[in-house]
């Protein structure tokens, strides 16, 4: 990891647009390249009623559209399945994270989620910032 240049992560979650958006903003200013990272949330998805539910449907119909507006801007988007903690853990082997910015999320549930990113994220020396966008 050493050799990798660093990168500043941008998480996605319930903002996935890439105008209007305060986190990303403050990420392209960061002075690193960009990483978009977006989670499929198994915590979440498992837990789900219906494995066809329509709001899992829209967020992938709206990953696609996403990625098709970063490949116009030569980017991409890094999609994982899995829980946060694992997650972040290949993110972790695989990149030089330098940052990981995101929008404050204010649901119970996501506020221990990322409580328990940043102290995950701390213990490798990784910046972990949020910012106040849309509610």
């Amino acid at each position: 990891m050493a050799d990798k240049n660093p990168v500043t992560v941008f998480w996605f979650r319930r903002d996935l647009r890439l105008e209007d958006n305060a986190g990303l903003y403050h990420a392209l200013k960061s002075g690193n390249p960009v990483l978009p990272f977006f989670i499929f949330d198994k915590e979440i998805l498992d837990d789900l009623k219906e494995k066809d539910d329509a709001r899992v449907t829209f967020i992938y119909q709206t990953i696609e559209e996403l990625r098709s507006e970063l490949k116009k801007h030569n980017s991409g988007l890094v999609v994982a399945y899995d829980k946060p903690e694992h997650a972040w853990n290949t993110l972790i082997k695989e990149y030089n994270i330098a940052a990981v910015y995101t929008n404050h999320d204010y649901e119970p549930y996501a506020k221990d989620r990322d409580e328990a990113t940043a102290t995950k994220l701390k213990k490798h020396d990784i910046e972990f910032k949020t910012f106040k966008d849309q509610v």
